[in-house]
């Protein structure tokens, strides 16, 4: 294996001098030739059809690596690579998998496919290295260190540092480790000791406590049982206490047999059972906490948002704690460190937005209030529908919309329409009220919950929402509560919530609050694809577009439903393309010639076949992957500590092309915000003209564009966002599947 020192001694990595960086650790030494043997895996009697052949090779890498005790790694479907020979069989996902060795091969960290194979050996490595006596974890994804961090003694529960573990390959081979923070929570106490017997139960969710019990298993308490431990359960065929023997712990179950207390029932699922109270624990819950430990529910909510500061502190003992890497040598520095990445200051102390009159303004909301929109709708006509008993709620809000849209350029005619609550069916007709040239409405609905214990009465969110759309109206929901805010806050001047109001009805009416001037690049427009999940049911609910020009004027929108998982069909992409890219050159009398395609989220479809689908079209196309959950933080150290960074900074990588953008910070938030240090997203250019640079570079600009929300920055490029938007008005029914909503109605 070779390998080559980096070039800086450890004593110059451990002083830092002020600057932005990025929160990755680098190893001792670079990967630059890796030697490895490389296997086929055979299934004996065949694979299962229904068992995924990529998932069935992770699960074997891990388990030959666990048989072995060397690191293993993919190597392509039911292939993998390990640093030693492996011999032996193991079971994975079901199947026996044995191992057969089909060549030797050096690996380079000068492809992309190259450094995967070798991040997956560092990873397997990693997880060997991370000592047993400080961490407990299966996977990389949750690190948990042992020691209760907060919490703990005098507290019904506690917090332990919890970490997800990331290996980055530079294209020199240099070994990147990103680690990040939160916390896990813990139960202090079994079940025991927090109620007695004869106590009102509420139906907390439990879980075994496998520190004396056996068996891992959640549910719910039903109440307490008729009977005792020492009892017969028919249900088991003998003696609870008996039937615990080599199942509970022994000294435990003897002290039990002493007590003999009274069991509880638990709802497990599938069915209800007894339960003895010391085998259970409550399961933490954040609104479980809550209830029964409101100080340390407290201190939690303090210490969860954790600052730049306390991050790097988690990062650096963590690294610390790691010996160097089996079968590598490997000795990572907490750094932190920007190597294989060049610093990106994409403000550079002046804004690309631009509002009424030309002005500019480095934040929307500021430049609305100073400057006014930069196009207003023109001649346009806003309704404000109200149930009957809000009329003093309604009045002094119209009053101050009309006056507002006014003051920012865009006056707008402004009538009023009241509206009895009942139920679903008699606010389908509504709509039916309202001047025939209105452009948007603005609905005043009850707020969330307000009318479900009142008979005859049915929340009207949704259905007039739905009617409105379904005659091309686009709505602005507006709760009671918010009004009422918006009413006593807005007097002088406009709240944020007003705002962001008075923003989204100017767009969806048809104008233009603020846009971006000169955006880098050559890119005509921008296209946003994700797959969004339905949370009640947990299904993919859907693919969607949006498309947005390159001065961040919305365009349009398009949803399908249902997608066979976390993918998508070619051609339904080709077609959300077409669809775009024809009503782009109709509507703008000329061709789409320069189109990049965000995609949320790991791009699964094949690039081959979505560039072949599209390869009919005259016109060139970037596909770059947005990934958004743990990625690299960024923060700025002023010598002494790690701060909060502007907002607008980032970093590349040209040789993989890839990109990690801060796109919200300060001068929006500042160092003693409620939520911690603010998270960022990374780029990875799959293929395309563009560069990374000018692909981060205009990526950030998109994430100052979201019209619904002037008063904060979103952190995303708002391609992404509309296309989860919109996918979620198809989902909720307000528009059909494969219409193309037109402007930004679903903000």
């Amino acid at each position: 294996m070779a390998t080559d020192s980096n070039e800086l001694p450890v004593e110059a990595q451990a002083s830092v001098d002020s600057g932005v960086y990025l929160f990755h650790s680098k190893a001792d030494s670079r990967l630059t030739e890796v030697s490895v043997n490389r296997y086929r895996l055979s299934v004996p009697g065949g694979r299962d059809q229904s068992t995924d052949p990529q998932t069935l090779t992770q699960s074997a890498a891990y388990w030959l690596d666990q048989e072995h005790g060397t690191p293993v790694g993919s190597s392509g479907t039911m292939h993998v690579i390990s640093l030693t020979e492996l011999s032996r069989s193991v079971q994975a996902k079901g199947h026996t998998v044995k191992p057969e060795k089909v060549d030797e091969i050096t690996l380079t960290p000068d492809t992309e496919r190259g450094r995967q194979q070798i991040k997956g050996l560092v990873q397997s490595s990693l997880r060997r290295a991370i000592p047993d006596s400080l961490y407990s974890f299966q996977f990389l994804q949750g690190i948990v260190r042992r020691e209760i961090e907060f919490g703990g003694d005098g507290f019904d529960f506690g917090a332990q540092r919890k970490h997800t573990a990331k290996v980055h390959i530079t294209a020199d081979g240099t070994v990147l480790l990103q680690v990040e923070a939160s916390h896990n929570l813990v139960t202090m106490k079994s079940l025991e000791k927090m109620v007695s017997e004869g106590d009102d139960l509420p139906s907390w969710r439990v879980e075994h406590d496998t520190e004396v019990y056996g068996n891992a298993s959640t549910g719910f308490l039903r109440g307490w049982s008729d009977l005792r431990y020492n009892d017969r359960s028919d249900a088991l065929g003998e003696v609870i206490s008996e039937y615990h023997e080599g199942l509970l712990d022994e000294d435990v179950r003897q002290r039990l047999i002493e007590t003999n207390p009274r069991l509880v029932k638990v709802d497990y699922g599938g069915f209800t059972g007894d339960q003895v109270p010391r085998a259970l624990k409550l399961s933490p819950r954040t609104e479980q906490v809550e209830e029964q430990d409101y100080d340390f529910h407290n201190l939690f909510t303090s210490r969860r948002a954790m600052k730049p500061d306390t991050r790097f502190d988690y990062l650096k003992t963590f690294v610390e704690d790691l010996p160097p890497l089996p079968g590598f040598d490997l000795q990572f520095e907490p750094g932190p460190t920007n190597h294989g990445f060049d610093y990106l200051d994409i403000r550079e102390n002046q804004s690309r937005l631009v509002y009424g009159g030309g002005a500019h303004a480095s934040k929307p909301s500021t430049g609305l209030k100073d400057h006014g929109v930069f196009k207003s709708p023109g001649d346009y006509w806003v309704g404000v529908l109200y149930p009957t008993h809000y009329e003093d709620t309604y009045k002094q809000f119209i009053g101050l919309l009309a006056k507002t849209l006014s003051q920012w350029g865009a006056p707008a005619g402004t009538s009023g329409y009241p509206y009895e609550l009942g139920r679903i069916s008699e606010y389908t007709d509504v709509y039916q009220q309202l001047r025939e040239e209105t452009d948007v409405v603005v609905a005043m609905v009850p707020d969330e919950g307000a009318v479900d214990d009142f008979d005859g009465y049915e929340d009207p969110y949704s259905e007039l929402k739905r009617t409105l759309m379904r005659q091309g109206i686009p709505t602005q929901m507006l709760q009671k509560s918010t009004a009422e805010e918006i009413n006593m806050a807005s007097q002088k001047i406009p709240s944020d919530s007003f705002t962001n109001i008075v923003s989204a009805v100017v767009a969806k009416a048809g104008g233009t609050p603020w846009q971006i001037e000169d955006m880098p690049g050559e890119t005509q427009a921008f296209m946003g694809l994700d797959v969004t999940r339905d949370s009640q049911t947990g299904q993919h609910s859907g693919a969607s577009a949006s498309i947005v020009m390159r001065d961040g004027s919305t365009f349009a929108a398009e949803s399908t439903t249902q997608q066979a998982g976390e993918k998508f069909v070619a051609d339904q992409v080709e077609q959300f393309v077409r669809d775009l890219i024809y009503d782009f050159a109709d509507e703008q009398d000329e061709p789409l010639d320069r189109l990049t395609i965000f995609r949320d989220g790991k791009v699964h479809e094949d690039i081959d076949e979505i560039r072949d689908g599209l390869s009919g079209l005259d016109a060139e196309f970037d596909i770059v992957s947005v990934r958004k959950r743990d990625q690299t933080r960024i923060a700025n150290f002023n010598g002494t500590r790690f701060n909060i960074a502007q907002k607008g900074v980032g970093f590349v990588d040209r040789e993989r092309e890839q990109g990690i953008l801060h796109a919200f910070g300060k001068p929006e938030t500042n160092d003693a915000n409620s939520v911690g240090t603010p998270r960022t997203f990374r780029l990875i250019k799959n293929s395309g003209p563009t560069d990374i640079e000018t692909i981060t570079r205009q990526a950030y600009w998109l994430s100052e564009v979201h019209y619904g929300s002037p008063a904060r920055s979103t952190r995303l490029p708002v391609p992404i966002k509309y296309a989860d938007m919109a996918a979620k008005y198809v989902r909720e029914g307000y528009v059909d599947p494969g219409r193309v909503i037109r402007g930004p109605a679903y903000l």
